[in-house]
């Protein structure tokens, strides 16, 4: 029957119990079937019908007298599973509850999920607000096992907002709790440090430091999906100190991660693509440093251009496999490849369609850190191309000069690129002409 047809199944008898606990008039037990049948429906992809089961509730039982646990827990189905708008309108709606009526704890604890889902949109300074509300009240009740989350929570918007200092104050503060308590989290703040300095230009030592004290804290016996993204932050950063042996070791040890996620959550067809998509992330990653440090060579290295296409082209068998699309900065480094080996007709034709869905790409995508946030999600829009979007003013600033190919090179082409295709002369020639003058004026620097 499968994972989906059991799920289906489940959900029948969450139906009949819910029935089962309106006549018994057994709120908890009508609250928790609910909580149950909602599970199902998102996990199927029915947000909407769980988005009723919620207001439902709330006419059944009375939306002031509806317990505080059961709408965190109700916004924690959705968060989970990354619908975090749908979260923040059941939040947002039980608001005046939270502000005027609820104990002091449970206040502290909605505070935390709000400061995180208008994180999630990109509003910082909203989320400051929540991330301050839950400090305060930590302090007012000594509770340092919360105040721990709102300092992260403070230091890394402030690292978002571009607000080092800051951030790295909030982060310290955060630090100090966690070691006197030995808490698990601590390898999360070393990693969110980590991600403020690497942002810094000439400080990404320091960063790689963070990270490996990070990895060493989270190491023993895991392999979560933070780590994956550690091991990866790590890799990147070596890349850009241009410390190729490190990077390569740290991102194949991405890709072992990646491939033993993939085998373990290999459940559902959902699953299964969340694990073609990680294993696509290590692969390109691969790729792109095999790529950089071919580029940093004065000399022609056809082995280490090889390796890169190798990888890119994994990376993009994975990415088919998940069928959510390639990330189009694999077709830059097709491009870039396809071109320092001579085949000049695929890199045209590739760097058109990095252009192409450069162009396309809506208003949600930020092109520093290549993820797509939710629509509502605030963006950082790049004044000169019009095109680029960033989901920080940090990523926007990070993006303008570090790299290889970073905004300030690739702005012109992709405001060119805007130009011919929003006009009426978009001639095969003019596209030519303008791929033409990228491959001659950026990367001339290797012969054909």
């Amino acid at each position: 029957m499968g994972r989906e047809g059991g799920i289906q199944e489940a959900s029948v008898y969450y139906h009949k119990a819910i029935e089962l606990a309106k006549k018994a008039g057994e709120n908890d037990n009508l609250i928790k079937s609910v909580l149950d049948l909602a599970r199902c429906y998102v996990k199927m992809r029915r947000v909407e019908e769980a988005m009723e089961l919620h207001k439902s509730l709330c006419d059944e039982i009375g939306k002031e007298s509806l317990d505080p646990h059961a709408i965190l827990q109700f916004a924690e189905v959705f968060i989970q599973n990354h619908e975090y708008s749908h979260a923040m309108e059941i939040v947002e709606e039980h608001l005046y509850n939270i502000e005027s009526s609820w104990e002091i704890d449970d206040q502290w604890t909605a505070y935390e999920m709000i400061g995180q889902l208008y994180r999630q949109k990109n509003d910082f300074a909203k989320s400051n607000v929540y991330f301050e509300r839950q400090l305060s009240i930590s302090k007012e009740l000594k509770n340092v096992e919360s105040e721990a989350p709102a300092l992260h929570g403070l230091g890394k918007n402030y690292g978002s907002m571009g607000d080092y200092g800051n951030a790295m104050a909030y982060l310290e503060q955060a630090l100090a709790i966690q070691s006197e308590r030995g808490d698990d989290s601590i390898g999360l703040t070393y990693a969110s440090m980590g991600d403020v300095l690497v942002a810094q230009e000439g400080r990404e030592k320091e960063g790689i430091l963070m990270f490996q004290k990070s990895v060493g804290l989270m190491e023993e016996g895991s392999a979560s999906i933070d780590l994956f993204y550690l091991f990866r932050k790590l890799g990147q950063a070596y890349t850009q100190i241009k410390a190729w042996d490190d990077a390569v070791i740290a991102l194949e040890k991405v890709l072992s991660i990646a491939e033993s996620i993939a085998e373990s959550i290999a459940e559902s067809i959902e699953d299964e693509r969340l694990g073609h998509e990680l294993e696509a992330l290590a692969k390109q990653s691969l790729g792109n440093t095999y790529l950089e440090n071919y580029e940093s060579l004065p000399e022609r290295n056809d082995e280490l251009i090889r390796t890169a296409l190798f990888w890119t082209e994994a990376a993009a068998e994975a990415a088919l496999e998940c069928q959510r699309g390639a990330n189009i900065n694999l077709f830059m480094d097709f491009a870039q490849e396809h071109y320092f080996l001579g085949d000049s007709e695929n890199a045209h034709a590739l760097l058109k369609k990095y252009l192409e869905d450069k162009v396309k790409m809506g208003p949600s995508y930020c092109q520093a850190c290549h993820q797509t946030f939710p629509k509502e999600a605030i963006m950082e829009k790049c004044s000169v191309c019009k095109v680029a979007r960033y989901c920080s003013f940090a990523h926007s600033i990070q993006a303008w000069n570090k790299g290889r190919l970073c905004h300030k090179v690739m702005c012109p082409w992709l405001k060119r690129w805007r130009k011919i295709t929003e006009g009426e002369d978009a001639t095969t020639e003019l596209r030519d002409k303008l791929c033409n003058d990228f491959f001659e004026r950026v990367l001339a620097s290797k012969p054909t």
